[in-house]
């Protein structure tokens, strides 16, 4: 036992004084699932509001406003105001308390909710055809666009919606 100890240690024990550190690709998040990110150069700034939602921009370290149909990465407390600015993105999923975003519509309590175009959130269950990214369910019951609404965050999924019926689909 004491050998594994020791082996675990090694791996994890500070530099020695002028000892070089290597590259971390392990990521840089954190526990309350925040990731910084570097606003996307092809991005229209300035974003109007705080809390939108935000996707992968044209590299790894770059995030862009999400539409509807990308893969959403989370929610910005920040709103950056020009290129190059940074921003943290609380990633979607699995976490404590709720998220806050804006509303592109009307959105009733318990529903799913997911991406709309502009950074927004909508009611998936109230949706018209099509397929659409779930981020989560709502936490409270809003009346029209741009409204302030928490919801309860999932990792996002693909559903399709078909003369009102919601199914799975594999993300692409």
């Amino acid at each position: 036992m004491k050998r594994i100890l020791r082996s675990i240690y090694h791996l994890f024990k500070p530099l020695p004084p002028g000892g070089t550190a290597l590259a971390n690709d392990l990521g840089g998040m954190f526990e309350h699932g925040r990731e910084t990110l570097q606003i996307d150069p092809a991005t229209s700034l300035p974003a109007g509001s705080r809390y939108l939602l935000y996707k992968r921009g044209s590299s790894q370290y770059y995030a862009t406003i999400c539409d509807a149909t990308s893969l959403p990465l989370g929610v910005s407390p920040d709103a950056p105001y020009q290129i190059g600015d940074f921003l943290d993105v609380e990633r979607l999923g699995p976490g404590r308390g709720t998220q806050l975003g804006y509303s592109a519509g009307a959105i009733t309590i318990d529903h799913l909710v997911g991406s709309a175009a502009g950074g927004q959130v909508q009611d998936i269950t109230a949706a018209a055809n099509g397929t659409y990214w779930v981020i989560g369910r709502a936490t409270k019951t809003v009346t029209a666009a741009g409204q302030e609404i928490t919801f309860i965050t999932t990792a996002p999924y693909q559903v399709t919606v078909t003369g009102g019926v919601l199914s799975y689909a594999a993300p692409q």
